[in-house]
């Protein structure tokens, strides 16, 4: 077990440091990976309704998430409005959270000693959503970024964690 958590290790860190240098590519591709989530979590979600004898709603959100994953995956383009969903959805989280830090800094700066840092991580927040509208592009290279530091941090605890078993057994 051990070896086999160092190889995936390896793999994840080598396709992490390929993320990095192609943020545009690994971006395009969580459309794909979205489409693909659905897919299976539809499948389950219909098996789970069908055990438990569930409301049709729940059949009816378990066949669209199967149909929308399909899609995804296999109609040329559709990813592309997973992508650009993505889009909006950060750019949104990140104003969304920038106003909130900016009012509960300011609603309780008496309360709090450090405000200030609040404040300032609201403004950011919410600059950084004002220019992701404005410029995509930089959101798209951001996150391809943020996918290859994720997946060489996971691949390098992987090896991590598989060389301490692999010591363990010994």
């Amino acid at each position: 077990m051990a070896v086999l958590s160092i190889i995936v290790g390896i793999i994840l860190s080598v396709g992490g440091v390929f993320c990095i240098f192609t943020p545009f590519a690994t971006f395009m591709a969580a459309g794909y990976i979205i489409g693909i989530m659905l897919f299976i979590y539809g499948i389950i979600a219909l098996i789970r309704s069908i055990q438990k004898r569930a409301g049709v709603l729940a059949y009816i959100s378990s066949i669209l998430a199967i149909f929308v994953g399909f899609l995804a995956v296999f109609r040329p383009g559709a990813t592309l409005v997973f992508d650009y969903l993505i889009l909006i959805f950060i750019a949104i989280w990140f104003i969304v959270q920038g106003i909130a830090s900016i009012y509960i800094s300011i609603r309780r700066r008496k309360e709090l000693p450090g405000w200030g840092y609040g404040l300032a991580s609201g403004i950011f927040g919410l600059a950084a959503g004002v220019i992701s509208f404005i410029f995509p592009q930089v959101e798209m290279f951001a996150v391809g970024i943020l996918i290859g530091i994720f997946l060489i941090e996971t691949g390098l605890s992987l090896i991590t964690v598989g060389s301490i078993y692999g010591e363990c057994e010994r």
